[in-house]
Formats: C-alpha cells, sequence, structure tokens
C-alpha cells in the first residue's frame, strides 16, 4: 500500500492509495467552505475542523465524513455557540446553547431543536426548567420569572395552559386553570392584601369580576343631632349581581363637609390656600373636606366621663331618626323616619341647662353685625369675625371650632367665654376599616362628631352667613331709619344712628338670647351641626385587587335640631280625647 504526502488541486496532506488519509487541509470547490483535520479513505474521520468564510465553524468529531459525536459549533452572524451532541450534521443528544442575547440552554436536542427535559436561562434572569418540545417549552415545568414571580404547573407552546399555582414576589397565590398565558377556568386567588377570590376566570379577571361599592337603603337619610347610623354595603358586578366569589374586601368609611369658597373680600379668602385638605369632588354636585367621623361608643364614653351636671349620653340602642325642622319647631313637613333598631332616647341633652361660650358673632337672619358707636366698614367688621374664628387655642373662639377648655372640670357661668371640656377635646379616631364577608360589610353605631377646633368649613360658613346677614340688616336698617325720619319729622323730633338698636352686643347684655340664638342655629354643641354631610365608602384594599380599586360610594346625611319634646296637658273636663285613644275605643 502506497501512503504519502500529497499536494494536489484543493487538497494538501496525507494520503493512501490515492485517497486522502491521515491529515490534510481541503479546500470545497465553492470556496466557501475548507476542511482541516483527519481523514480516512478519502472521509473526513476523526477530529477535524469545518471552516466557513463568514467566520462560522465547526470543530469536534467526524465520522465516515459526517459531523457525528461530540463537539463545538459557533455561527457568526447570530453570535451563538453551541457544545454538546451531535448527529448527521444536527444538534442532537445533551447541549448547551449560549445565545447572543446572553441567554443559555442546557438540555436535550433533537434535529437542531431543544427537544425533552432541559433548562433555560434568559437574558432578563427568568429561569425555565422542564419540558420542551419543537423549541417551546411544552409539558410540566417551572418558571422562576426576573421579578421573583415562581409559576409551577402545565404549558403548551411555550405558554403556560392546563393546571398551574403562580407565586408571586408580593405573596400573592393564584392555584387553578390557565389558558394562553392567562387566568382560565376554576381558580382560587389568595391576595397579598388579604382579600381572596375563589370561582371562575375568564381570559385573566374574575368572572364576577366586582365593578362596584353600592350603599344598602336610602341613600339620603333625615337624622337628629345625637342619632348613631349604620352604614350597610355591598359588593356588585356592573349588571348588579353580588359578587359572592370574593372575600375580605378592605373598605373605609369617612365623612365630609361641603367647600365653602369665601368672596374675594372676605378675610378668610387667603386661607383657602393654606388649607392642608384638597378639595375632593362628589357626585353632588359640589365639593368637600374631610368631617370626623367615629364610633358611637367613642361619643358614649366620652359624654359619660364629663362632670359636667346634667348631661348624659344618649342610649346606645336609642334612635333620633325621626326628622324635625331646622328651627327645631318640631317634626319635619316630610315625616321622614330614620330607618333604624334604636328606640328614640329620652335622654337627650337639654342644651339650655349648659351655657355655650361663644367669641365671635355669628348672627342669624336679622342679626346686626355692626358694633354700636363705631364706623367699621362691612368687610373690616368680618375681617375682625374672621380674626376671632382663627384664634390661637385658649383664647375666645366659637364653639363650633372648639373653645377654651374649661378648668377642672368647673362650668361656664352664663356669659362666660370658656366652654366644657367636651368641647375642646382631640379629633375622635376614626373608624375602623371593615372587611368584607360574602360580598357584604357593616358599619354600625357611627356619629358625626363635634367639628375640631378652628375647623375652617365651618369658620367660612359663618362668615358667609355674617356676611349676608349684615347685608340683609344693612338694608333693614336703613329701611327702618327712614322710618323713623318720617315719624321723627311728624312729631318735631330728629333720630341719629345711636338710637337704633344694635344687635352684636347682644351676647354681653343678654347671655341667654345669645346663647338661644346659637341653639336655633347649631343645636346641640356637643355633636355635629344641623347641616348635610357626606358618607363616603371606599376601596382601601392594599395593594388593589388585580391592579384596580373600585369607585367610592356616597349617601347624605341631613342632620336636623333635636326634637323638643313638650309636657302633655292634662286634658280637662269635657275635652276630646286623643284620636288615638279614640280609635282605641272604637
Amino acid at each position: 500500500m502506497a501512503s504519502g504526502v500529497a499536494k494536489v488541486h484543493r487538497y494538501m496532506g496525507e494520503t493512501k492509495n490515492q485517497l486522502r488519509n491521515g491529515y490534510g487541509v481541503y479546500r470545497y470547490p465553492n470556496s466557501f467552505f475548507r476542511y482541516e483535520g483527519d481523514w480516512k479513505e478519502g472521509k473526513k474521520h476523526g477530529h477535524g475542523k469545518l471552516i466557513m468564510n463568514d467566520g462560522s465553524y465547526y470543530e469536534g468529531e467526524f465520522i465516515n465524513g459526517e459531523i457525528e459525536g461530540h463537539g463545538f459549533r459557533k455561527w457568526a452572524t447570530s453570535g451563538n455557540t453551541y457544545s454538546g451532541q451531535f448527529l448527521n450534521g444536527e444538534l442532537n443528544g445533551h447541549g448547551v446553547m449560549t445565545y447572543g442575547d446572553g441567554s443559555v440552554y442546557e438540555g436535550e436536542f433533537q434535529n437542531n431543536r431543544k427537544q425533552g427535559r432541559g433548562v433555560i436561562k434568559d437574558s432578563t434572569g427568568a429561569l425555565y426548567e422542564g419540558s420542551f418540545h419543537n423549541n417551546m417549552k411544552h409539558g410540566e415545568g417551572s418558571m422562576t420569572y426576573s421579578n421573583g414571580d415562581r409559576y409551577v404547573g402545565d404549558w403548551i407552546q411555550d405558554k403556560r395552559q392546563g393546571s398551574g399555582e403562580l407565586t408571586s414576589l408580593d405573596g400573592t397565590v393564584y392555584d387553578g386553570q390557565w389558558r394562553n398565558d392567562l387566568f382560565n377556568g376554576e381558580g382560587t386567588m389568595i391576595h397579598s392584601s388579604g382579600m381572596t377570590y375563589d370561582g371562575m376566570w375568564t381570559n385573566g379577571y374574575p368572572s364576577e369580576d366586582a365593578a362596584e361599592i353600592v350603599i344598602i337603603g336610602d341613600t339620603e337619610v333625615d337624622l337628629t343631632q345625637g342619632t348613631p347610623f349604620d352604614v350597610d354595603i355591598e359588593i356588585r358586578t356592573s349588571d348588579g349581581t353580588l359578587v359572592l366569589s370574593e372575600q375580605a374586601r378592605e373598605l373605609h368609611i369617612s365623612a365630609a363637609f361641603r367647600h365653602y369658597t369665601p368672596n374675594e373680600n372676605s378675610p378668610l379668602f387667603d386661607l383657602i390656600e393654606e388649607m392642608e385638605e384638597t378639595p375632593m369632588t362628589t357626585p353632588f354636585g359640589y365639593e368637600v373636606v374631610p368631617y370626623p367621623l367615629t364610633d358611637f361608643i367613642y361619643m358614649e364614653d366620652r359624654l359619660k366621663t364629663s362632670e359636667t351636671p346634667g348631661i348624659k349620653a344618649p342610649s346606645p340602642t336609642s334612635t333620633m331618626g325621626e326628622s324635625v325642622a331646622l328651627d327645631g319647631t318640631g317634626p319635619a313637613d316630610d315625616g321622614s323616619v330614620m330607618s333604624t333598631n334604636k328606640s328614640e332616647s329620652s335622654n337627650m341633652v337639654n342644651a339650655e341647662k349648659q351655657p355655650t361660650s361663644v367669641a365671635s358673632s355669628t348672627q342669624n337672619k336679622g342679626g346686626s353685625s355692626e358694633v354700636k358707636g363705631e364706623s367699621k366698614s362691612d368687610n373690616q367688621g368680618a375681617k375682625d369675625d374672621a380674626s376671632r374664628m382663627t384664634t390661637a387655642q385658649g383664647e375666645s373662639r366659637p364653639t363650633t371650632e372648639g373653645t377654651a377648655e374649661a378648668a377642672d372640670g368647673d362650668v361656664p357661668q352664663e356669659g362666660s367665654s370658656r366652654a366644657p371640656e367636651y368641647i375642646d377635646s382631640p379629633v375622635p379616631p376614626p373608624v375602623n376599616n371593615k372587611r368584607t364577608d360574602g360580598a357584604k360589610a357593616s358599619f354600625k353605631d357611627l356619629i358625626l362628631a363635634p367639628p375640631p377646633p378652628s375647623y375652617r368649613p365651618f369658620s367660612i360658613l359663618d362668615i358667609l352667613i355674617e356676611e349676608e346677614a349684615r347685608q340683609k340688616e344693612k338694608k333693614s336698617k336703613t329701611a327702618g331709619l327712614a322710618g323713623q325720619l318720617r315719624l321723627g319729622a311728624k312729631l318735631g323730633k330728629t333720630v341719629g344712628l345711636d338710637d337704633y338698636p344694635d344687635q352684636v352686643v347682644l351676647k354681653e347684655k343678654d347671655p341667654k338670647a345669645y346663647k338661644a340664638k346659637r341653639e336655633k342655629l347649631y343645636g346641640d354643641e356637643r355633636f355635629a351641626r344641623p347641616a348635610e354631610y357626606v358618607i363616603m365608602v371606599s376601596d382601601v384594599t392594599n395593594p388593589p385587587f388585580l391592579g384596580k380599586k373600585l369607585p367610592t360610594a356616597y349617601m347624605l346625611i341631613k342632620i336636623a335640631h333635636p326634637k323638643k319634646f313638650k309636657k302633655a296637658k292634662t286634658p280637662t273636663k269635657g275635652s276630646k280625647a286623643s284620636s288615638r285613644a279614640s280609635n282605641n275605643n272604637d
């Protein structure tokens, strides 16, 4: 057998029997390929390196002219590299593929594709370990995402499909059915907020998708001062169906009062920019700012601890839902009644037994606001009122904003500038949040507390009332003075401005009359003023369930003066029996 070294066209290397045999270098006719390595009987066999003109190459084992066995392959265009098993020139068996973007796959290959068990870590750090089919995640597998979430379950064609469990980094867990990478079918989610949903899912969302908070019953309720009330709510879908599949959605209830804006010439106009609260919009056509709402037991305990004689707390089981007119003269014409389980209390405080400290002149309609003998303008008088209303704690100010504390529980005397200590108490604690149970929740025995010290919305409202009263008084005074001038002309007398009675000094001259006027306006000032308040129920589930919070629900509470009960007169002889007695006799 002849052997030697040949140097012929396109080949330079060892030969045997005129065949390439041993080590040699061969350039293919198309000039794109070049082989350097072992030959046997004219075929590439053993260890060799196949080099391509674009920079790609294979280096490894050859058998009978084919790439087969263990080798290393590099693709110049993509930057991918592979180290592992080959069969008939293709990736086949176990290997490690490093992609140009930094992803790495280690596992089984078949016909150049990922097939069987494998592990892939992509460029984001996400790690999948499980089954592959036709180059895609398919079968059982687990995926740890770059954000820390982890899924364990079924895959079909690179998507989560079938049964699986997803555990999010924030603690949320979903266990159920999947389709096209989305929650679909029966499944349970335990949310990181503490909320749960157990039911059907469609395309990633609950089939019973909560859409609104609904306040049960009337959304406009009439109450008297000091009346506790309940608020019952339900969670419903957009078509009004109760969402029975969810549990423990967290709800917060709060109250608010209308946000008044003073006139530009008002002394309180500049204070609006200093307010910490941002006014909130409501569906009632006006903006509101927060107002204290608390549990009735807090108010009850606070009143019980008061050492002021004659002060009694309303019974927690009482209802004062009978609507009364704002002037305190009796029930409202509409006869509306608050729907509650509490019986009418006979322990309502008689506000006339306790003097109320005031420091600013908040007049009723028609009340004068000019100081006798002074020439202040209307605006200057309003500025003085505002200054008194916004004075520091311990100075004279109206009871509606919190007055100076009564020392050692002493009862202020009539006309005094001090008020009982319960008026100037700290802001009451808010109502605790509630979790829904079967898509329902109830807030029981709530009460609107007295306003905190220097409650600006009331200060602004008082100034607006004062300005309106001042304008009316000015017109009335002018008309009255004209009449007196006419009368004086007939009698031969002259009438001056000082002859017209001034109402501002009413507080100093007749504290009882002044107090009676305040009671007519504000009723029992240990409770919220007679006025209209907004109650808001908000979804405060944190973090929001599936990234969505439900819209806030609203209702109106209209507070009226407490009904003043009059002692029944003893029927005289021959008088008619009451209609109730007549009916009973019938």
